[in-house]
């Protein structure tokens, strides 16, 4: 029988068996993970930060503790479940910070914040299922590791996708950035507060001060949802590896 199948007498001993081994676990894994979104959003107004400039910074870093966190913290566990459930705590205990904002900031709406949920639980739906995939137990850390530095470069495109587009023909330049912007998660997390907020990630005044795009391309708007539809593709990818792993027969992990 695989190492990641959980068995159980029935559903409450399944249940039972759940708690006694993640629930400490996925208890630390919320604690730490509002204690740092929150951080970012409320002690910089403690020093007497502006409540908008706060707004952008602690989505920003949810969006990298998500990537990075999720991946981590699914890669440990020998179950799969487990995995799942450490992982997915991460994006779970990232609406505490959304429903903050919707609280706090005239810029996110409830609807925003459920737009936001939705493509952070996607983020973290494809690091547990790219973290999963490692070939056995032994190497699922430092592939968790790899993945979420992997996801965060993705979300950091505004400073390397400039430079690469200086390497591609002029006349797929636009193409280039628009797949760049598609596929990361926080200019979907920004397009779901641009009406409100005014602030377009690629936009920004302080933005032109280090980084070319939107100033010198007619970048094309980004839906939300649109990196939400990437990173569920690429988990279903991962998933559908890691079934076919595990059928095959004598596979470690």
């Amino acid at each position: 029988m695989s190492s990641d199948t959980d068995s159980s007498p029935g559903p409450d001993g399944f249940t039972l068996t759940l708690l006694k081994r993640d629930g400490w676990p996925v208890a630390g894994i919320v604690v730490v993970t509002v204690a740092v979104q929150l951080g970012v959003f409320l002690l910089p107004q403690a020093y007497g930060a502006p409540l908008r400039a706060t707004i952008p910074a602690s989505l920003i870093i949810a969006g990298v503790w998500v990537a990075l966190a999720s991946a981590i913290f699914a890669a440990g566990p020998r179950s799969t479940i487990s995995g799942i459930l450490r992982g997915g705590s991460v994006a779970d205990a990232t609406a505490v910070l959304l429903v903050v904002l919707w609280l706090n900031a005239p810029e996110v709406s409830f609807l925003a914040a459920v737009k936001m949920y939705c493509i952070y639980a996607s983020v973290s739906l494809c690091a547990i299922a790219a973290a999963r995939c490692a070939s056995s137990l032994r190497f699922r850390y430092f592939w968790g590791v790899i993945v979420g530095v992997l996801l965060v470069i993705v979300q950091g495109g505004l400073f390397w996708l400039p430079g690469l587009l200086q390497l591609v023909p002029a006349d797929h330049k636009v193409a280039i950035a628009g797949m760049g912007l598609r596929a990361n998660p926080l200019y979907g997390v920004f397009s779901a507060i641009a009406d409100k907020s005014g602030f377009v990630w690629h936009y920004a005044d302080v933005m032109y001060r280090i980084t070319p795009l939107g100033e010198d391309l007619a970048v094309p708007p980004v839906q939300w949802y649109e990196p939400m539809v990437v990173h569920l593709a690429l988990a279903g990818i991962f998933s559908a590896t890691w079934l076919l792993r595990r059928r095959r027969p004598n596979l470690p992990g």
